[in-house]
């Protein structure tokens, strides 16, 4: 009986202690546990639709832009085009100016060639009248000095001056007897008419040209002194 009694009091302790234990646990507030949110599946249908979706926006986008690509292109065109003509417009007016300046520079080049021509043809005329004056001159005073050592030997002999300008043959510029013996004596008729000697012809001469003192005409000689006519009713 002893036994026994043990065992019950086992028995019965085991089971208060697992009525407490139950108290215990349906006393305390028990948490909830939070749901998760699953992702919905979706079906082939839905699927599909979505693609189609965004198919047909990738194709719009892909309209509007081939079309803002080709509105480009012929936007450039036209500015390619506007160019090309702007710039043969300018190649066109550049040709001109081009045109225009080289033959001012030519007419220019021309006009100053054509002044230093003149200015040397007349500082050469210069030189040719002074070199005439120059002869002239010489010759006049050879004239002078002439005339008067003729009026002594008129002074000094019974012969009149027109006698004796008559006997003597000379020229009229040097006053030197014309002599067919010597080169530069010898009478020549100058195209005006005058008679001058050889020597005073090739002392006028200056660039092809002579200028008769007697009456001033500057004439041009087709040759040399030389081949001019000689007087010879003067020798």
């Amino acid at each position: 009986m002893v036994r026994n009694n043990g065992t019950v009091k086992a028995k019965r302790a085991l089971t208060e202690n697992k009525h407490s234990h139950k108290e215990k646990t349906t006393s305390q507030p028990v948490a909830k546990k939070r749901k998760t949110e699953q992702p919905q599946e979706l079906n082939k249908q839905d699927e599909i639709k979505i693609l189609r979706e965004e198919l047909e926006k990738a194709e719009k986008e892909s309209r509007e832009a081939l079309q803002f690509i080709a509105e480009e292109k012929r936007r450039l065109k036209r500015e390619n085009v506007e160019l090309e003509e702007e710039i043969r417009d300018y190649g066109v007016e550049l040709r001109y100016i081009k045109i225009k300046t080289d033959r001012e520079l030519v007419w220019k080049s021309q006009e100053k060639e054509v002044l230093v021509k003149s200015l040397e043809k007349g500082q050469e005329a210069d030189r040719a009248d002074n070199d005439v004056f120059a002869k002239e001159e010489k010759i006049s005073q050879t004239y002078l000095e002439a005339i008067n050592n003729l009026k002594e030997q008129i002074k000094n002999s019974n012969m009149t001056a027109a006698r004796a300008m008559a006997l003597r043959k000379a020229c009229e510029m040097c006053q030197i007897e014309f002599n067919e013996n010597f080169n530069d004596s010898v009478p020549k008729i100058l195209p005006c008419g005058h008679t001058a000697c050889l020597g005073c012809i090739k002392n006028l001469l200056t660039d092809g040209h002579v200028r008769c003192p007697s009456d001033r005409w500057f004439t041009k000689l087709s040759g040399t002194p030389e081949s001019l006519p000689t007087n010879f009713a003067a020798l």
